[in-house]
Formats: structure tokens, C-alpha cells, sequence
């Protein structure tokens, strides 16, 4: 029976009618895999080894009972000063912000890598493939797109192209995101409030109207582009369709342009040994390659039938 560490945050803050990491926990009971867990901070190293304070657990049910309101999970025994080799592979199921705390984890889980550990995605891309700024990768796949803190270029950036979005570069679920038009009287607010004035890189973008239909989270599994995808469909008036800010989702097979863009994306991961990616595309534009905890897998699962999380877990 192999074993899996899943590094999460708290079960208990799981929204189990559609965290992914659940499913994922799910169907690794359904697969037979031996499951433990612990929280980012209780990673450490001593000299050359990483350790883990663990939670040995027994899950309630399987996939066939997602809908279930029963307790999910529980804790079979609590080990401490575990031994990272003592696991077949580690899911790193954490979310961002990619902080420096996130940047000392990757190192730490490298030292078990090294040891013959699998660990998914790979600490060393986790570290260098920030999920923003990876589409820079890709000019011919995203609109028009500045990486900066200087005011003036900022500035003229946004009056060059008339309306922009603005976003932080460190997080996640659509925070921090804005709609900047050139005559905004808050845009000196909004970017004041993004870069804290103009100390903290950010990225604005040219305004991709086709936002309005929503936008679409592709996965892309050991280089395999999974045929579903969600929409997530902005509600009343907003630009942000992430669920976790009230947009609505909806599944539906990949049309040709979604397979041309993931094909590119597609190749390019395979060339940097990344399993697991959730990329995100509007109208016919890449706007994020998430490799840390990409969700979505539920809605996609109840809605068609595709189970992302055991693709996943048949790498291991």
C-alpha cells in the first residue's frame, strides 16, 4: 500500500461541497492509498532530512459519498518527527500566498525529493513558476500584459490601452483584482492600494472584454489535457467569475481554441516535470498557469463525470 502525506491547510475550513484537495482525498482512499496529513508549518529540517509531525487518517467514505454531511475524516493515530522518506509521495495542497514561508517550504520539501520522495508539483517549480507571472512565457497566447511598481510606466501603460485589470502577483480566488479605465477617478486609489505606493510589483493587463462570459480553468495532467473545463461566469456586473467570489460554474467540453492554447502550455510543462496545472483562459487569452493547489476538480467531477484527482494520483 503506498503512502501519500497531503499538505493542506486545516481540514476542518475544508468547503467540502467543492474542495478539491477533498476529492483528492477521497479518491485516494477509493485507490488504496495509506493517507496522512499535516499542516505546512509542521515541515521542518534537521541538518539534511525533512520531517513532518503527521496525522495518520481514516476517511469515512469514499467518492461515491461526496455529498455526504457526516464527518469525513478522522484521525487514527499523531506521529511525530516522521521521517519524509517514510512517504511514496507528498501533494503539496497548500494555498497561497506565495510568501517567503511557502519559499522556505519548497526548500524543505527538496531535501525529501532528493531522498526519492515524489513530490507534486516538483518544490523547485513551485518556487520558480510564480502562477502570474508564468504566462510571460507565452506572449503569443496573452494580451497585452506590464510586470511593474513604477508609477509613470504604470500609468502609461493604462493610457495606451485605454481600460486594464490590475492584480497583486502573490494571490489567489480573484483578490486584490480591479477594473482600471484611464479616466477612473480611484485609479490613483486602486494603485496606491495594490503597490502600497508603488513599492510592491504588480501586473496590469489590457481589459479582455469576453470576460463577461466568464473564464475557464483547463487541467492539464502530465502533459494530458483533460476534455472538461469550468467556466466561471461573473454575476451581476463583476469581472471576477472565481467562486469563491460568488461567480457561477459551469462545465463543458473543450472547444479547438481551449485544446491550441493548452497544447502550447502543455508542452512547456512537460519540459519542466510539472504534473499538476490548472491554467486559466479568457476569450482566446492565457491569463494564469496555477500549479500550486488548483481547484475546480469537484465542479468538473459532479458535473461530467471526470475525475481530475485520480488522473492525479495515477502519476504516483
Amino acid at each position: 500500500m503506498k503512502k501519500i502525506l497531503i499538505i493542506a491547510d486545516p481540514l476542518a475550513n475544508f468547503n467540502i461541497a467543492g474542495d478539491s484537495t477533498y476529492l483528492l482525498m477521497l479518491t485516494a482512499k477509493d485507490m488504496g492509498f495509506q493517507l496522512s496529513y499535516c499542516a505546512p508549518g509542521e515541515i521542518y529540517a534537521r541538518e539534511n532530512q525533512a520531517f513532518a509531525n503527521v496525522c495518520e487518517l481514516e476517511l469515512a467514505h469514499g467518492v461515491s459519498e461526496i455529498y455526504s454531511t457526516k464527518d469525513w475524516f478522522q484521525v487514527v493515530e499523531r506521529l511525530n518527527t516522521v521521517n519524509l522518506t517514510h512517504f511514496d509521495a507528498i501533494l503539496v495542497r497548500n494555498d497561497p500566498p506565495f510568501n517567503l514561508e511557502y519559499y522556505y517550504l519548497t526548500q524543505i520539501l527538496e531535501l525529501a525529493e532528493r531522498s526519492g520522495v515524489k513530490v507534486l508539483n516538483k518544490p523547485s517549480a513551485l518556487r520558480n513558476f510564480n502562477e502570474k507571472l508564468t504566462i510571460l512565457n507565452f506572449p503569443e497566447l496573452i494580451t497585452p500584459t506590464l510586470v511593474s511598481k513604477n508609477k509613470q510606466v504604470i500609468l502609461d501603460f493604462i493610457l495606451e490601452h485605454g481600460v486594464c485589470v490590475a492584480k497583486p502577483i502573490d494571490m489567489m480566488a480573484g483578490r486584490g483584482v480591479f477594473r482600471i479605465a484611464n479616466d477612473d477617478p480611484n485609479q490613483g486609489a486602486i494603485l496606491e492600494s495594490l503597490t502600497d505606493y508603488f513599492t510592491q510589483t504588480i501586473m496590469v493587463q489590457k481589459f479582455i472584454p469576453e470576460v463577461i462570459h466568464g473564464d475557464k480553468r483547463i487541467f492539464i495532467i502530465d502533459g494530458k489535457i483533460v476534455d472538461h473545463c469550468l467556466y466561471r461566469i461573473p454575476q451581476n456586473g463583476q469581472i471576477r467569475g472565481n467562486l469563491a467570489v460568488g461567480g457561477r460554474g459551469e462545465v463543458h467540453p473543450l472547444n479547438a481554441e481551449d485544446y491550441r492554447i493548452a497544447e502550447e502550455v502543455a508542452k512547456w510543462l512537460k519540459q519542466n516535470e510539472i504534473l499538476i496545472a490548472g491554467i486559466d483562459v479568457i476569450g482566446t487569452c492565457l491569463t494564469e498557469v496555477n500549479i500550486t493547489s488548483p481547484t475546480a476538480m469537484q465542479q468538473i467531477y459532479q458535473q461530467a463525470g471526470v475525475n481530475v484527482a485520480e488522473l492525479i494520483l495515477q502519476t504516483i
